[in-house]
């Protein structure tokens, strides 16, 4: 069945009224096409009066009362069935199945009317027995029509239990129907079937079956599609079929027993029932033209709030058979005693079960009856308390009252003296706009001017009593030369065209329009204008007309023009800015690649310590002022948005680790410790700029160091998936320096600023570095911010989102190696610490974790400890770390007695960076701080596993003239003389030689006279740069070998790189050049055969 929702035989909100018109008026066209139902039930109440004074009069004349009651039946079931017929085009704008279901019923009842037609033209003018004429074809089509029809018709949504009841009444109905038809229509035919013929036999056996489906039918609308006393034509409608159904048993049964005579009582049965399915379908549609409309019930509401009088239905007929039962104890019927005690029996059984559900839903009701009153006791206690708290409220809100009321009397007063002013408000409107600085019109709704200010006849030099009241585009003449739409129309007609009008159009929230117009000759002169229009809406919010303000913006138009050739040139500034800062960049690294260089040189030799003072101090002087200009080439970069990044999979550890590096001595020097920390979930390699993220991490690490005297600099790393796929890294970088007060937080992170200038003046810097990082993250989708406190340190926080790279297993060789390996560790300092047992316990090694040396003896003598992974029970490890300073005695002497006690089979210092440390038998390796977790694994593991090849001490060394260089032909291009001196003491220092030339044709020359294995290429030289000798040296013919050429320049901006590699070169060095950066560069070198 369908949904309840579905099932409205009346108009909810008929919404489908005709296109084009407002719901209102096709209410008024529907309520004044439907005839009213009460002039209906007036004319059929006449109808069936009359008919029964027509009867009585002709009482005396059977002939003439036959003859009335067949052909008055015609023009009644006719008018019936033109009333459903009516009902049927009524529902037509409701859904399909209530217009399906009037219109098969007024077929149904046009089926019967033909049936009367041809028993009335049989009976009164053949004058022979209609009975068994055609007119039973008409008659008995009737019957599974009007079923059909109340099939269609949309039933209500039940629940499983009222199903069943529902089928267990219709069951009741049915059957004790069927017993009480079979009785006394049926049975007295199948017993005198012999005096029958086939025909007549049928005849009298197919219409009570016919009665028995109209039975059905009622049933069906009383149960299954009424919901409530509102239906009111469904009512009348089962009311017209039981009066048919009881009329037609009772013919029946007089006509078997020819005891049927015209102009009876029973004759008023027929002209009844037509009239109450007339009625129905008037009734109909006099409610859907009223658009009436109820709420459909629930489960079961419509038994106990709804039609319940057909409940007793079952129990009457139910009572019928068993009386019948009773009666023909003694009086023989159709069926046998027994039988009929069986049937009775059986339809007592249905009620009893009825009963018992009934029962059921009592009890239910009834317990929740209970807990409703326990509810509504409670209830009313809160209400008795509410009550006397509301009757405090009430006293105190009375006085309240009183004071406000007298409050609102002088508002009224005030208001009416304000509506008063309103009204002559409205009365100067018009004078105000005529008052409008900016040029002015109104429309009505026909686009007749109302309105034309002072300053529209200024602009267009037409006179507002020359265009009021004229209306077909008027008032676009004076702009466009013709009529056409413009701005004014277009708001409130919006598929209007007016392309070419406006260079711009844009609609604001509030449904005005804006637009801006370029007018070629408006009196005499090129002008821009800009208008804004909107609708006007009366009191009631109907449209009744448009306003348009328009604004001669040709002098904005001429600043913006100027303002664009501004930014113009700024961008060339820009450029030239930036063409400067490169030059510069080139000029001042020249001269540092020889101080640089050179002081890097003699620091390789054997130097006093007051020489080795001064020269570290020249070298921190020029890496500090190469910082500088880094900053600055960066800061440039970034304000001509020149910046990318340059995405590619990387090691993340790994450049952490190069991170703490750059900043490890200057933390030694203070005696800072560092110590890094990240997630087990944080992946090994990812996809991004390495460089600019360790540029990052190396400017945030940096400061950290820089402001902090004494303590620790801890670095950690977590990291949150995203719903796109990549993750999010977040940085901490946490230092116990001097902090920052809460009113200096806000002025970092911007290009040349610092907290105040004695910062400045105290550790120097130019205030760039922390803009430029701002700026790096955010480029990587991440922000940047800082927690901080003075005097006891910062805590800076920084995110960036990427890419997994898709080799990204953290499992390495060795892990197996050292997974159960048990490890002390002895580290004064609680971060470094933690770091070193997090590290272990990575590894799937046993960690104990102590910070005095006193602990770390009294556990290997005593021999048990807790760990993080539980009891240790021997006093034996497979390595000990310990540091060189401990609070309560050296790392070394540790190391010695750890020897002594035989606890341990391999021992491993770590020291800051420039510590000396002393060789001694019982230790078997030796780290620097801050310990990078690579190191250290890789040591332990050829510790306990060691390689074939002899265990080397993991110490830096440096590059030295000692290192074997391999055979390799170089060629020199640098036209500075003082640059041709350091590159060649460096190169000399590797073990390599090297040819020199001075400008780009003695390169060519030099190429074409020797063969060359590398090519140092300086970029700026006399005559030919380093760029065009490449390119040339690249379109040889084959009889020049092609040598490997590195680019050794002084510029560094965006794209240098590029341009470099896409002119030939193979390689990129930056002056200053670095003596392990030519070392790689060359090693990376083959030889050509």
């Amino acid at each position: 069945m369908n949904n309840a929702a579905e099932t409205a035989i009346v108009a909810t909100d008929n919404s489908e009224s005709h296109a084009g018109e407002p719901p209102d008026s096709s209410e008024r066209r529907a309520s004044r096409r439907v005839f009213p139902f009460r002039y209906s039930l007036a004319i059929a109440s006449t109808i069936v009066i009359c008919y029964a004074l027509v009867m009585f009069i002709l009482r005396d004349d059977p002939e003439a009362t036959v003859a009335f009651t067949d052909l008055a039946l015609i023009p009644i079931n006719g008018m019936a069935a033109l009333a459903l017929l009516y009902a049927a085009a009524s529902s037509y704008q409701q859904r399909k199945k209530v217009y399906l279901t009037w219109l098969i019923l007024s077929l149904a009842t046009f089926s019967f009317t033909m049936g009367d037609v041809i028993w009335a033209y049989e009976e009164t003018i053949l004058k022979v027995d209609p009975f068994f004429s055609i007119s039973n074809v008409f008659f008995l089509a009737y019957y599974p029509l009007f079923l059909w029809g109340i099939f269609v018709l949309p039933s209500l949504e039940l629940s499983l239990k009222e199903r069943f009841k529902m089928a267990l009444d219709f069951g009741i109905v049915m059957f004790a129907g069927i017993i009480i038809f079979w009785n006394y229509i049926i049975s007295p035919v199948v017993q005198e079937s012999a005096n029958y013929d086939l025909f007549t036999l049928l005849i009298y056996i197919i219409y009570p079956l016919g009665d028995l489906i109209l039975l059905f039918s009622v049933l069906e609308l009383l149960f299954r599609k009424i919901r409530g006393n509102e239906q009111t034509s469904l009512l009348l409608l089962a009311a017209g079929m039981i009066g048919l159904i009881i009329t037609d048993s009772i013919f029946l049964h007089l006509s078997w027993s020819d005891s049927y005579a015209a102009g009876g009582l029973l004759d008023l049965g027929w002209p009844l029932s037509y009239a109450l399915v007339g009625l129905a379908g008037m009734s109909q549609a006099d409610v859907v033209s009223k658009k009436n409309s109820f709420k459909i019930p629930e489960f079961g509401e419509f038994r106990s709030g709804g039609l319940t009088w057909p409940l007793y239905l079952p129990y009457l007929f139910a009572a019928g058979a068993f009386a019948l039962l009773v009666w023909s104890y003694e009086n023989p019927i159709g069926l046998s005693f027994a039988s009929l005690s069986w049937a009775v029996g059986m339809i007592i059984g249905l009620v009893i079960l009825r009963q018992i559900l009934v029962l059921n839903e009592n009890v239910s009701l009834y317990k929740k009856a209970q807990k409703d009153i326990q509810e509504k006791e409670l209830a009313r206690a809160e209400v008795i308390r509410l009550n006397e708290e509301l009757e405090e409220r009430v006293a105190r809100r009375t006085k309240q009252l009183e004071d406000t009321n007298r409050d609102l009397n002088c508002e009224v007063q005030e208001r009416i003296q304000a509506e008063a002013a309103m009204r002559d408000s409205e009365r100067r409107m018009a004078d105000i706009i005529n008052f409008l600085p900016d040029a002015t019109f109104v429309i009505n709704k026909e686009g007749v001017v109302i309105a034309w200010n002072r300053a529209i006849e200024m602009m267009t030099q037409v006179k507002a009593e020359d265009i009021l009241g004229k209306g077909e585009y008027e008032y676009s003449l004076p702009f466009y030369k013709k009529r056409r739409p413009i701005l004014i129309d277009l708001v409130t007609n919006q598929d209007l065209d007016v392309k070419g009008c406006y260079e711009e159009l844009k609609w604001h929230e509030d449904g005005s329009l804006a637009g801006v117009s370029f007018i070629s000759n408006l009196n005499g002169k090129l002008t821009y204008l800009q208008g804004s229009a909107a609708v006007l809406y009366d009191s009631e919010g109907n449209i009744y007309g448009a306003i348009e303000s328009i604004r001669d913006i040709t002098d904005q138009k001429m600043v913006e023009e100027d303002l664009k050739n501004s930014k113009e040139r700024a961008e060339l500034a820009t450029r030239s800015k930036s063409n400067f800062l490169a030059n510069m960049s080139h000029e001042i690294r020249t001269p540092m690649n020889a101080v640089v260089g050179m002081t890097g040189l003699l620091l390789e030799t054997d130097l006093k310590p007051e020489q080795r003072e001064y020269l570290e101090t020249i070298r921190t002087g020029g890496n500090t002022l190469l910082a500088i200009i880094n900053n600055i080439l960066d800061y440039s970069k970034i304000e001509g948005e020149k910046m990318e990044l340059e995405i590619l999979p990387f090691d993340l550890l790994g450049c952490i680790e190069e991170s703490m590096d750059m900043v490890a001595a200057n933390a030694a020097e203070k005696g800072l410790e560092i110590a890094y920390f990240q997630d087990d979930d944080v992946p090994r390699f990812i996809l991004g700029d390495q460089i600019r993220l360790r540029q990052i991490l190396v400017n945030l690490l940096g400061n950290a160091t820089k402001f902090t005297e004494k303590g620790e600099i801890v670095l950690s790393l977590s990291t949150t998936p995203l719903d796109d796929g990549r993750i999010e890294l977040h940085f901490k970088v946490m230092d116990t320096g001097i902090g920052i007060s809460q009113e200096n937080l806000s002025r970092l992170f911007q290009f040349f600023t610092q907290v105040d200038s004695s910062t400045t003046r105290h550790y120097g810097g130019t205030g760039l570095g922390l803009a430029i990082s701002r700026r790096l993250v955010e480029m990587m989708e991440g922000r940047i911010w800082v927690e901080s406190e003075k005097g006891v340190g910062s805590t800076f926080h920084f995110t960036i989102r990427c890419q997994l790279h898709h080799d990204n297993s953290r499992s390495e060789p060795g892990d197996s190696i050292l997974s159960g390996k048990r490890v002390l560790i002895v580290e004064g300092h609680r971060s470094v610490r933690d770091m070193l047992f997090r590290m272990a316990g990575s590894w799937g090694m046993e960690a104990v974790a102590l910070a005095r040396a006193e602990e770390a003896i009294e556990l290997m003598t005593r021999g048990t400890a807790i760990s993080g992974t539980g009891q240790l029970k021997s006093n034996s490890f497979d390595c000990v770390i310990l540091d060189t300073v401990l609070p309560d005695m050296e790392g070394l002497l540790l190391a010695r007695r750890i020897k002594d006690l035989s606890v341990a089979s391999f021992v491993v210092m770590i020291s800051h960076m420039g510590e000396e440390v002393v060789k001694d038998d019982s230790l078997s390796g030796w780290l620097t701080k801050p310990v990078k977790p690579r190191l250290l694994k890789r040591l332990l593991i050829d510790l306990i596993s060691p390689p074939k090849r002899e265990i080397q001490d993991f110490e830096a060394q440096s590059v030295s003239s000692k290192d074997i260089a391999r055979d390799l032909s170089i060629l020199l291009a640098e036209d500075n003389p003082i640059n041709q001196k350091v590159a060649l003491i460096m190169l000399r220092h590797l073990g390599y030689k090297a040819d020199v030339a001075s400008s780009g044709p003695e390169v060519l020359t030099s190429v074409k006279r020797k063969h060359y294995d590398v090519i140092l290429m300086d970029i700026q030289m006399p005559d030919m740069d380093g760029l065009e000798a490449t390119r040339h040296i690249r379109e040889m013919d084959g009889s020049v070998s092609q040598p490997h050429i590195i680019a050794m320049t002084a510029y560094a901006l965006e794209g240098d790189r590029e341009e470099f590699l896409k002119a030939g070169m193979n390689g990129y060095l930056s002056k200053p050049i670095q003596l392990g950066e030519l070392k790689s560069a060359l090693e990376s070198v083959k030889p050509i055969d």
